[in-house]
């Protein structure tokens, strides 16, 4: 009932104002009287219209006449004053008097016609007043017309550019509308675009990968070849591996086609890692060694170094890296204060250096790496702008000197000490090959198998650092001096010195030693601007050998040697090219 109010209230006054014009409306059309008498109410209107037609009609005669009396040229006779005064004076004569604009005089007589006076009655002179004042009022409305007929089309005028005005601004309206519309449809195509090109990026990004897991695949798949491959066709492998070690940075993705210098790469983009010497990636004797960050030094202030945090947690904070599986002695110990020089930065040179202490300190920068003809020693390039190494061996996703100890080629030195494998007193025989065994160590903080060695800093010869190593792994000496004069013929001579012939006497004793391998090295730890190289030498004892004070704790141990062996962390190659020397089984 409520609603019904409301919306009746709301709608009275309209149904009130209906109602009115109703009764308004019916008693101006209703007749005079009553059905059925209404025929005689016509006859009444019908004799009412014709009379006054005829009264018209009849003044309209009357005046017509009057003015051919005028219009006769008839002069009005000579009244004078007196007479005028008295005519004048008399109520019952009756003269109309006009004054004309040049003060004349006219004077109208009365009709005194029984057509004036029929016309003169009241009724009659009802209906001609009604008439002249129906057409005045008509004079009156059409002067008013006329008066407004300028402003009418003024008017007119104004509503037809107002409204050509409002379509102009109806069609910019819609002009607006549809740029409004094209601008909504092109943020929504360029969001579409956005999420398409991050699709296509991430499609290239999972290609890229796939394209470098099959070539990961395919070095696996080749390192069945039994000779060893050349240095220079040493594929990065770990030298591309993401993310980089001690950090969470991935790698700039590299494929093979793009590992060469020489082929440009526009998007080549790589991550900027150099980890400082605080970092537990380096041992403690290791920090004095560390070179500092040189992009900073070479850099402007003004440009923004996108350098990864190098204090980052890395992601195995125990294990540190090492030379792909040695077990290094400690370093000479050398002042944490002491800092090479930039200027000092010799590429491609050896140069000798006075530490505070007095000692000698020999940077060698040159590289192992070969020319694959004439095996002659080869130059490494320098970045034009950063005048920093570059890898000889190509890209690697990664600038700078990484987790590594010097910018440019950082060496190192190991031992493979073999023998062959014996089973119930006989030697070991597969497909009519013999089994070679290395001695092994067992690292304490990983619990990996390495091979004795050590890294080539400086303070001492790298044939001294594989004496002493062994000395320290197989015999806890811990004793052994750092030297700068032991030579590649001393280092022989100190491994042969365990070897016996087999009859006890100083015959032959079977003892050979052969560099390996001496060049680049794929490393986790390579980068554009830093690389691992290594000399490797195997010792193998071919009859009988004498380690007195071997250590009986189990640290030491003698390994197979064969591409199904697990736990050496050495290039399958070298091992392979180790056991070709010595014609054993492999695989």
């Amino acid at each position: 009932f409520s609603l019904t109010g409301a919306r009746v209230q709301s709608q009275s006054e309209q149904i009130w104002m209906y109602n009115r014009y109703e009764i308004v409306m019916e008693y101006a059309k209703r007749p005079r009287l009553p059905p059925p008498f209404v025929v005689i109410s016509y006859i009444g209107m019908l004799i009412s219209n014709g009379s006054r037609q005829c009264v018209l009609r009849l003044q309209e005669f009357s005046d017509r006449k009057r003015r051919g009396s005028q219009q006769s040229g008839k002069a009005l006779p000579a009244i004078s004053s007196v007479n005028l005064g008295e005519d004048l004076s008399n109520p019952a004569l009756k003269i109309n008097v006009d004054f004309s604009p040049n003060q004349s005089i006219r004077t109208t007589a009365p009709d005194r016609t029984f057509l004036g006076s029929l016309l003169n009655c009241k009724p009659c002179k009802k209906v001609t007043d009604k008439h002249k004042a129906k057409i005045e009022e008509a004079k009156r409305s059409w002067e008013d017309s006329e008066a407004n007929l300028y402003w009418k089309y003024k008017a007119v005028e104004f509503y037809a550019k107002t409204q050509e005005a409002d379509k102009v601004q109806e069609k910019l309206d819609n002009l607006s509308n549809c740029v409004t519309n094209v601008q909504k449809d092109m943020d929504v195509q360029r969001k579409s675009l956005r999420q398409i090109n991050d699709r296509v990026v991430t499609l290239e990004k999972i290609m890229i990968d796939s394209h470098i897991l099959l070539e990961k695949i395919r070095a696996t798949i080749q390192q069945d070849d039994k000779s060893l491959p050349e240095s220079q066709k040493f594929v990065h492998i770990l030298s591309r591996e993401s993310p980089y070690i001690c950090t969470n940075e991935p790698r700039f993705p590299v494929t093979e086609k793009y590992i060469p210098w020489k082929v440009p790469f526009d998007l080549y983009d790589p991550t900027i890692i150099t980890l400082p010497k605080e970092h537990n990636c380096f041992r403690d004797d290791e920090r004095p060694f560390v070179e500092p960050n040189v992009l900073k030094v070479n850099s402007n202030d003004d440009q923004p170094q996108h350098e990864v945090d190098t204090y980052v947690t890395p992601i195995t904070p125990t294990c540190q890296p090492g030379t792909f599986g040695a077990i290094e002695p400690t370093m000479a110990e050398v002042s944490s204060d002491f800092i090479i020089p930039q200027s000092e930065y010799k590429w491609n040179q050896i140069i000798e250096l006075q530490l505070p202490d007095g000692k000698k300190m020999i940077v060698d920068r040159t590289t192992w790496v070969t020319n694959p003809a004439d095996k002659t020693p080869t130059i490494y390039r320098l970045d034009t702008q950063l005048l920093i190494p570059l890898s000889p061996m190509g890209r690697t996703g990664v600038r700078g000197r990484g987790a590594l100890i010097r910018w440019g080629p950082n060496k190192s030195i190991m031992a493979i000490i073999t023998r062959w494998k014996k089973h119930r007193g006989q030697f070991a025989i597969v497909d009519g090959q013999r089994i070679l065994e290395a001695m092994v160590f067992k690292d304490k903080l990983t619990n990996d198998w390495k091979l004795p060695g050590g890294k080539i800093l400086g303070v001492e010869s790298p044939y001294g650092a594989v004496c002493r190593s062994f000395n320290k792994l197989a015999f806890q000496d811990d004793d052994s001096e750092h030297s700068l004069s032991l030579q590649e013929k001393d280092m022989i001579e100190h491994f042969e010195s365990f070897a016996r012939s087999t009859d006890g006497t100083n015959g032959p004793t079977n003892f050979e030693a052969h560099m390996v391998y001496r060049g680049y090295i794929d490393d986790l730890r390579n980068t554009d601007n830093a690389w691992v190289e290594a000399e490797i030498w195997n010792f193998h004892y071919g009859s009988t050998m004498s380690f007195p004070n071997l250590r009986t704790d189990g640290m030491a141990f003698w390994k197979d040697v064969t591409y199904n062996s697990r736990g050496f962390l050495m290039q399958t190659p070298i091992l392979r090219e180790t056991a070709r020397i010595h014609d054993a089984y492999f695989e």
